[in-house]
């Protein structure tokens, strides 16, 4: 007898897990960048933006693996009726599994993300309008970059996207009970 790999969700369920992903990690965002600020501010120093970034990856980091490792989903993909499995979609995945998949979807964010360094570094005064035409810039480049990442999805027998396939995971859909 042979057993079939668990159904993979569709391209739209991914994202509006992924939306709804965002709107809870500025939550995480606003309370650990104003940790670190007030810590800051009570040595009376600045915080360097670098460190702040850093402290809000391994934050973000730290969120998705415990999420991932602990329940299978996070609690948008818990809204979603979406799980993260090991790639035969029958365990919750590693720590490791959890931090290269991690790690690995920022793929689909990092053209954005150089984008506007570049933009930004770029200019000689980013200023007023520039800045506000640059952060739409890479707010549209983000979002196609992440469907495109997500669609690659498609390309895949087993519609895994690429940074599923490279943290030997995958996610599925897991039907209301």
């Amino acid at each position: 007898m042979t057993t079939s790999l668990p159904i993979a969700p569709a391209i739209l369920r991914r994202f509006a897990a992924s939306i709804y992903e965002f709107a809870l990690l500025f939550g995480i965002y606003f309370i650990v960048g104003g940790l670190v600020q007030v810590i800051f501010t009570l040595v009376g120093k600045t915080a360097p933006i670098w460190m702040l970034q850093i402290t809000i990856f391994l934050a973000f980091g730290c969120y998705f693996t415990y999420s991932w490792t602990r329940a299978g989903q996070t609690l948008a993909q818990k809204t979603w009726h979406i799980q993260v499995t090991q790639a035969d979609g029958r365990n919750h995945i590693t720590y490791k599994q959890a931090w290269l998949r991690y790690i690995f979807s920022y793929l689909g964010v990092l053209p954005a993300l150089l984008l506007l360094f570049t933009q930004m570094h770029g200019q000689t005064s980013a200023e007023g309008d520039n800045v506000m035409v640059i952060y739409i810039q890479v707010i549209l480049f983000m979002t196609i970059n992440c469907l495109a990442l997500l669609g690659t999805s498609l390309m895949n027998p087993q519609r895994r996207a690429v940074h599923e396939v490279l943290s030997g995971s995958r996610t599925i859909h897991q039907p209301a009970a």
